[in-house]
This record gives structure tokens, sequence and C-alpha cells, in this order.
């Protein structure tokens, strides 16, 4: 197995501590990889951002329940699969079912959730279950921020009984005659909830590159900043040692000067006092 980096071991670390204690972890160990010469690792972990409070909870989860969260990963790779499936024309009855699965998945490990937060956590449960990204932050404890379930399979309720006949027609034992059909807009058929629930996956995907490009973004600053910083430290270093050689000169000429007047004081001091003739 490949050594992981300095900035992926700090992450690790630093996403397992309370959001009160991240920002002084992640400075000290900055600082740290600053001093070692890694200055491009410096930079990056200085760049890491503290994660919410319902994110730090998530990546304890993801910790501490890690089977738990695995499964839940799983059951959302079938439910996409099973998405796909029923745009295809396939089985409504196992698109239903894989549902159920994440539900059920998403509500047990939401009553590990902290008071208060159980709302945020299920949602970026949800999200995290059908999207791809976002499940590898979860499953490396890596959250910054909570998100929100995406094609509504979070939060919508299962499909209701179909619609009972009038109580006045069971008794009699007619059935009223069908209502007719509405006339369709000119614009054609509304979107299914199945192809709303696509769009809505194609636009948190989009959105989840728009936000990786930005931390991107963030990085590069963050390493150009550590490198002028680094570039303004070297100058102040050149002149800082600049004015100390001129003190050392100037200290080695006056050295230099005393050492010849104690030279001739000692030559005239071996020679004696001049006799008189």
């Amino acid at each position: 197995m490949a050594k992981s980096s300095p900035v992926d071991q700090a992450a690790g670390e630093l996403y397992g501590l309370p959001p009160d204690e991240f920002t002084r972890a992640r400075d000290e160990k900055a600082k740290e990889l600053r001093s070692q010469g890694d200055r491009d690792s410096a930079a990056a972990v200085k760049a890491l951002r503290k994660p919410t409070v319902a994110a730090a909870a998530l990546n304890v989860l993801a910790r501490s329940r890690a089977k738990e969260v695995e499964r839940l990963l799983d059951a959302g790779e079938k439910l996409r699969a099973a998405q796909e499936e029923l745009l295809s024309g396939g089985d409504r009855a196992a698109f239903g079912q894989a549902v159920a699965r994440e539900r059920e998945l998403v509500s047990e490990l939401t009553a590990e959730a902290p008071a208060g937060l159980e709302e945020k956590v299920a949602a970026t449960l949800h999200a995290a279950a059908l999207d791809p990204e976002l499940a590898e932050e979860l499953r490396a404890g890596r959250l910054v921020r909570e998100q929100e379930a995406i094609g509504g399979f979070g939060s919508a309720g299962p499909a209701g009984p179909a619609p009972e006949r009038d109580k006045g027609s069971r008794a009699s034992g007619r059935t009223r005659p069908p209502k007719r059909a509405k006339a369709k807009p000119a614009g054609g058929d509304p979107p299914s909830r199945e192809r709303l629930a696509a769009a809505r996956t194609d636009e948190r995907h989009a959105r989840r590159e728009l936000e990786a490009a930005e931390r991107a973004l963030e990085h590069a600053q963050a390493r150009a900043d550590a490198a002028q910083a680094h570039a303004a430290e070297a100058a102040e270093r050149a002149k800082t040692t600049a004015e100390r050689l001129k003190d050392a000169k100037r200290a080695q000429a006056a050295a230099r000067k005393a050492h010849a007047r104690a030279e001739r004081a000692l030559e005239s001091e071996q020679r004696g006092p001049a006799r008189k003739p």
C-alpha cells in the first residue's frame, strides 16, 4: 500500500477532531511542516477548512460506525442503478425497494446524531448515498459542511394507495364514470418525478465540480501566498545578514587597529627605556 502524503495524514487527523480544536491543530501542523521544509504541504494543510458542527458529527459517525456507513453507501449505489433502470422502463417495485432500504439505513445512522442535528445529518446521508464524490468524503470522514439530499428520495414518502371509489357508489354497487383527462400543456408532458430527479442529480454533480474547482483555486492561492511570504522572509533575512556583515567588518577594522597599538606598546616595553649618554 502506498504511503499517504503528509496532507492526507494531516487531514485524516484534523477532521476527526471537535470543531473548536480544528483551527489550532491545523495551524500547528502547517507550522510543523513548514519548519521541516515542506512548504507546499504546509500551504495545503493551512488551506483545509474548518468543518461545521453537523459535518464534524458526520465525520465522527463515519469513523465510529464505518460498517453501517458502508452499507448505506452500497444501498445508494443500488438505488442509483434502480433509478437508471426505472428511467429505461424498468421495474418500479425494485426502485421502491431500493428507496425503502436507503431510508432505513439513513434512519438507523441518524439515531446516532447529536440532538438538534438530526435533520442535517439525515439530509447529508441521503445526499452521500446518491452522490459518489460526496460518498467518498463521507467514507473518509472528511466532510466540511452538511449537504442537501438530491433527487427527492430523502424526503418524499412512498406512493400512497390507489384512490377509493366514492362511498355512495360503493353502497349502490355502481361506479362513477372516469373523469375526463385534462388537456396537456402546449409544451408537452410535464416532467415526471424520475426525470426531475435525474435533472437534480445532474445539477448536483455540476455543483460538486464547481466546488472542487473553487477548492483547487483556494489551494493554489494559499500556495501563492505562502510563496510570497517565503520570498518576503528571505528578503528580510538577506537584509539582516547584510547589516550584520557590515557590523562585523567595522568590528574587524577596529580590532585590527587595537591589535596594532598593542603590538607597538609591547615592542616599546621589550626595548626598555632609552639609555642616557
